[in-house]
């Protein structure tokens, strides 16, 4: 079995490898090579610093070695440790924000299909990457969504509801109203930033349809290789998913739906129907 270089490891971050047999192959989980070491402890300023480095290495030239770059292996991997550090921290505040916006969502009866549905997880280090190379002026500390919950709630009265909840109970460090003022894309939702044991910790609430709608933008993306939750990709499509979010934020408003806008669907479908149903080839990464 192959055994990465630092160089890859630093590049691809650790993944999955292969063992194959005579017959079989046989799935083995590496351990992380860049797991900090015990009582590992690095200031803020390091982890900023290690979160740049590691922002422009992505962003290097195919083909340049850290020579080139003006670094080394060991500086590159010491930022991974860092950075891994870092990430590690928003562990624990986020499992006790994510237990705590269960027992909101289940005291205001917003229960979908007889359960609570709250999920949570901690970014991935290449998608840590990914946003500090569409936010270069970013600090890695000031980060707000490395630990993310997301609760799904069965109606506009219920996600307003466990908001306010949060609003009087939790320490808030920010909230982004996207139903109030819904994003360019049409994406919806309330999001608020906590704060918690010194972490700051994004929580998502959506209504069933909010969700639908954002699963599919970003599903719709990966099948085709497009950042559409990103705003890439033919306007056709957005135009589309625009109209889409209306219908869903009026329905959840317990609207009728207009024979505008649902000519307004009809016709978007058409024109974006032929570039969503299409195989796109996957770039070589």
């Amino acid at each position: 079995m192959k055994t990465a270089t630092h160089d890859e490891q630093a590049h691809r971050g650790p993944e999955t490898s292969w063992s194959a047999g005579h017959t079989m192959a046989v799935m083995v989980r590496t351990p992380d090579p860049f797991k900090p070491p015990a009582g590992a402890v690095f200031s803020n300023g390091e982890v900023n610093r290690a979160g740049q480095l590691l922002r422009r290495w992505y962003l290097r030239p195919q083909g340049q070695t850290p020579e080139d770059f003006g670094t080394t292996f060991d500086d590159l991997v010491d930022a991974m440790i860092a950075v891994t550090w870092w990430r590690g921290l928003h562990a624990r505040p986020l499992s006790r924000v994510a237990a705590n916006l269960r027992y909101h969502v289940a005291s205001e009866g917003g229960e979908v299909d007889g359960r609570v549905d709250v999920t949570q997880r901690l970014k991935r280090r290449p998608t840590i990457f990914n946003k500090l190379e569409r936010e270069p002026t970013m600090q890695l500390t000031q980060m707000w969504d490395i630990g993310g919950v997301r609760a799904r709630l069965p109606s506009l009265r219920h996600l307003l509801a466990v908001s306010r909840r949060l609003k009087k109970t939790w320490t808030i460090a920010r909230t982004k109203d996207y139903i109030a003022e819904p994003r360019d894309s049409g994406y919806r939702a309330m999001h608020h930033v906590v704060r918690r044991n010194g972490r700051l910790i994004e929580v998502q609430l959506r209504t069933i349809r909010q969700d639908a709608w954002a699963n599919q933008v970003e599903d719709d993306g990966r099948r085709q290789s497009i950042g559409y939750k990103f705003g890439r990709g033919e306007e056709d499509v957005h135009d589309y998913y625009r109209v889409v979010s209306e219908a869903f934020a009026a329905l959840d408003r317990e609207e009728d739906l207009s024979a505008e806008l649902v000519a307004a669907i009809n016709e978007g479908y058409a024109r974006a129907a032929g570039k969503l149903q299409r195989r796109q080839p996957r770039e070589d990464s």
